[in-house]
């Protein structure tokens, strides 16, 4: 199987290349995806997980990515919720292989099912965006008159990303209320 592998923290990015690695074994609660879609962000390779697991342990060379979208191909031991063939899309695990290979094990949970109507390609783009937002009004900060869409996550001032994290603030069922909605409107964008 290839896979774009990263060896080298200080090569950065100009280190991205691409391997032959074994084929990801599905642990108990993880799913197998054949990756038709993939994220990356060069940020990646700053980040602990992408040169070493939970342990501390190096586990290097890594895949990066972290976003991804595609078809279950495997189901893991006492994986429920998901099946083989299903549409899906997500995160894969920060100290684990990434999404820059042919195929990923990811943990059952951290995958959504993808309805037909949506393109791969555009839902792998959703989940860091989702996460930032999400993490924006989980910190208990939340959406207000004081702290408008647009500042709720780390990375939510940073050009185009600003846009689809405003989308999935204000999209996020149960998290945003009625004055939290005229909060987003009065940030300067379109009531829809």
């Amino acid at each position: 199987m290839q896979a774009i592998t990263v060896r080298n923290q200080a090569a950065g990015a100009s280190g991205l290349t691409l391997s032959d690695i074994p084929h990801p074994h599905a642990a108990e609660n993880d799913v197998i995806l054949r990756v038709y879609a993939a994220g990356f962000t060069p940020g990646e390779l700053d980040w602990p997980g992408t040169w070493t697991d939970r342990a501390g342990r190096d586990r290097t060379p890594s895949v990066p990515g972290h976003e991804l979208s595609d078809a279950v191909t495997e189901l893991g031991y006492g994986t429920t919720g998901l099946t083989v063939g299903q549409r899906v899309f997500g995160l894969a695990d920060w100290t684990r292989d990434g999404s820059l290979a042919e195929y990923t094990a990811v943990e059952a949970r951290n995958l959504a099912p993808l309805p037909a109507d949506i393109d791969y390609t555009l839902a792998a783009a959703v989940p860091i965006s989702g996460l930032t937002a999400w993490q924006g009004l989980s910190a208990g900060r939340g959406v207000s008159r004081r702290h408008p869409a647009q500042q709720a996550g780390p990375g939510a001032r940073c050009g185009s990303f600003r846009g689809a994290v405003r989308v999935v603030i204000v999209r996020a069922p149960g998290h945003v209320k009625p004055a939290e909605g005229r909060a987003y409107r009065q940030a300067g964008e379109p009531r829809s």
